[in-house]
This record gives C-alpha cells, structure tokens and sequence, in this order.
C-alpha cells in the first residue's frame, strides 16, 4: 500500500488505485465522511470481483486470451447482443415503471418473468455459440 492508501484507506477500497489522484483535501474529507458512516475500510467483494470482470477476467476467473471467429459467429453474436440490448431496455423500463408508474401502467409477473427468461436464454445462445467457435478453432474457451 502507498501512504495516501495507508491514509485513505475506505476512499482507496471504494474506488481503488484512482484514490491516489484524488487532491489530499478532498481525500481527507471524502475519508472522513465514509467513517462516519461506518463504511469498512476494507474492499468489499463485490468491488473486487468487478474489477476482475473489468481486466478482462473470463467466466471461470482466469484471464482471457486472444480470440479469432470467423465472420459467421461474430455476426450471429452481434445479433445476439442487439437481441439482449432489446430485452434488457424493456426490462429497464418496466423497472421504472413499477418503481414510479401506476398499476395500470406496469407489465405483470407473467411478461417480466419472460423478458427474464428471454434475457438468459439470449445470453445463453451467445455463449454457446461463441463456445463452440473457440473450440472449432482448437482452443478451449476463457
């Protein structure tokens, strides 16, 4: 750990090595507030399996490798991701419809349920299929 990470230790599991660019006053002040409210200065799991996800780690947690697929399978994933861009922006409409719409207004267990469902099946598909892309190409996937 660097001394400011030493100093600021909630601000630097919060938000992580950028803690380091924050100026030393707002640092302090930013510290001293996550105290008050009791926040650990430990980083909580779900922060850390997020940056995994974010450096590129695959599904089993190790690190992905570089890929090649054929223009079949990427245009059949890109149509998989416009399909779940779809469902998840009813899906995110519906949410905030039950959270501030009447009950007139909202779609019912039923529908969301199937958005759901629609949602990881797509998702399914996509990986799947980019799956058996990798091992087509002699590869494992990861």
């Amino acid at each position: 750990m660097t001394n400011r990470t030493a100093i600021h230790p909630r601000l630097h599991a919060l938000i992580g090595d950028i803690a380091t660019d924050v100026p030393e006053d707002l640092a302090r002040e930013i510290e001293c507030a996550l105290k008050e409210q009791q926040i650990p200065p430990s980083r909580p799991m779900f922060f850390t399996f997020l940056d995994a996800i974010r450096k590129g780690d695959g599904e089993d947690g190790q690190p992905c490798t570089t890929q090649r697929l054929n223009a079949h399978t990427l245009a059949a994933l890109g149509r998989s991701l416009s399909a779940l861009t779809a469902v998840l922006d009813f899906l995110h409409a519906a949410e905030h419809t039950r959270v501030d719409g009447r009950g007139d207004e909202q779609i019912g267990d039923f529908h969301r349920n199937g958005l759901l469902l629609a949602a990881r099946q797509i998702a399914h598909a996509a990986q799947i299929g980019l799956g058996d892309a990798i091992t087509a190409g002699g590869k494992e996937p990861g």
